[in-house]
């Protein structure tokens, strides 16, 4: 019995639903790369970790710690999340701030991963298996944080405080 047209549209529907869904699956796996990577280079203690899903206002919403409820893909083309490390001048001790840093990765056709950070448009390519190359990304990171200690004026009025990278305090 031969198909008809609109068979063949099932078909490629169905085609095209189970390759997103290859792509999500994927993405979500190199989500929780990046998660472990960061944790691990930086050596922060799972207390002081903690994961974001990115609201369309660019708000932060607190969810649990998987991957999974935190990423996001927006109509830029890219996966939104959201990570907070909470610092302190002593690990676990008061005063404490959380910097909240809201981060894109994408995928392309050919199976190349690029990372950012939301407020710059340097891009990182990633390779899924080699741990070193997130390291460049990391280093990027880690200077923002730092150059946003530097140059801005820090009120201290609590003891609990809030940072977000590229929002005018």
């Amino acid at each position: 019995m031969a198909t008809s047209k609109f068979h063949e549209l099932c078909a490629a529907y169905g085609k095209a639903q189970m390759q997103f869904e290859a792509y999500k699956k994927d993405c979500h796996q190199f989500a929780v790369a990046i998660i472990e990577e960061l944790k691990q280079y930086y050596k922060i203690p799972e207390s002081q970790f903690s994961l974001y899903r990115i609201k369309d206002n660019q708000s932060f919403e607190l969810v649990t710690p998987a991957a999974i409820h935190a990423i996001d893909l927006k109509e830029d083309n890219y996966w939104h999340f959201g990570v907070g490390l909470t610092v302190c001048q002593a690990p676990e001790t008061l005063p404490e701030e959380l910097i909240l840093i809201h981060l894109m990765f994408r995928k392309n056709s050919k199976k190349q991963y690029f990372l950012k950070y939301a407020f710059e448009e340097d891009e990182f390519e990633i390779k899924r298996d080699d741990a070193s190359s997130y390291k460049p990304f990391f280093d990027f990171l880690f200077n923002i944080i730092i150059k946003s200690y530097q140059e801005s004026l820090q009120q201290f009025v609590g003891l609990k405080t809030e940072r977000k990278l590229g929002y005018l305090q």
